[in-house]
């Protein structure tokens, strides 16, 4: 059994088709088993803080697939993290788990103030504990974090962003992902130790070159428009972040822009084959 925590996030909703569409048992773990886009999935229902409530949602599993919280009006998100992957152990320890599959990030090697990638260090460095099979993947940017912005771009022809227009950065489609992911997850074949993938696109883009991605599919001009450093926490809260999460957001983003969130075995990555322009184009079909 696939056992797949943040099953309603786009990661997690895709990694759960396409496991399904392959033939293989999987189970969802999330807080509210309405927001399952597919009704038909075996769910289970658990806070990952409740430790009991993810024991019984991990039991019966082989595999488990976990990450890191996303909770935008978190006042300690790195407290929770630490929280959270704490239950992980146990709840992996407490019921067999053969494999855990960990959604980290490119840059989670850093030792350093790196905001959310942060996260995702503390959550390898906890799993590396384990006695078990370890599978770290660190994607870079998602293509679908510029989806947000395409209603202001088709109404006002503006594309917000946080990074410099011209600054280009490893981007590759979450779908890509989740089948990547997967493959991963029903290899049935188990071995203790510890693999990382780190996973880039076909080709680095800038937020310019998003932007004429746009302004090609929707027939208008769209512009860059550079949000300011000291305005990063400002905008992040007016859209319901806390004053925590936006300045850890703000962190990961400065760590991008100072080229931290790398690679750290850049020969060895793996390609995913989607482009920016067809991934686009298949969202706004």
């Amino acid at each position: 059994m696939n056992i797949i925590v943040g099953a309603t996030g786009q990661v997690g909703s895709n990694l759960i088709s396409e496991i399904k569409r392959n033939g293989f048992p999987v189970r969802a773990v999330v807080r509210n088993p309405d927001k399952l886009s597919d009704k038909n999935i075996e769910a289970r229902t658990a806070d990952l803080f409740n430790l009991g409530q993810l024991i019984e949602a991990f039991r019966g599993g082989t595999t488990v697939f976990v990450l890191t919280p996303e909770n935008p009006v978190s006042n300690d998100i790195i407290e929770d993290t630490k929280q959270i992957v704490g239950n992980y152990m146990k709840a992996i320890q407490a019921t067999g788990i053969k494999k855990v599959v960990a959604l980290s990030c490119v840059g989670s090697h850093i030792d350093g103030n790196t905001g959310n990638i942060l996260m995702s260090r503390i959550l390898e460095e906890g799993l590396d504990d384990l006695d078990i099979e370890k599978v770290y993947v660190r994607p870079s940017y998602y293509f679908s974090n510029w989806m947000g912005y395409l209603e202001t771009a088709g109404e006002y022809g503006v594309l917000p962003t946080f990074f410099p227009e011209d600054l280009k950065v490893e981007m590759h489609s979450p779908i890509d992902l989740a089948k990547f992911i997967a493959k991963i997850m029903t290899n049935t074949s188990f071995s203790k130790g510890k693999k990382i993938y780190e996973l880039i696109g076909q080709q680095k883009y800038s937020s310019l070159d998003v932007a004429n991605t746009f302004s090609g599919l929707l027939g208008k001009k769209v512009t860059v428009e550079q949000i300011p450093k000291n305005k990063w926490v400002e905008t992040l809260m007016s859209l319901g972040f806390t004053e925590n999460t936006a300045a850890n957001l703000s962190d990961m983003t400065q760590a991008v822009i100072d080229n931290k969130a790398v690679p750290e075995q850049p020969n060895n990555t793996v390609k995913l084959p989607t482009t920016l322009e067809k991934y686009l184009e298949e969202e706004l079909e």
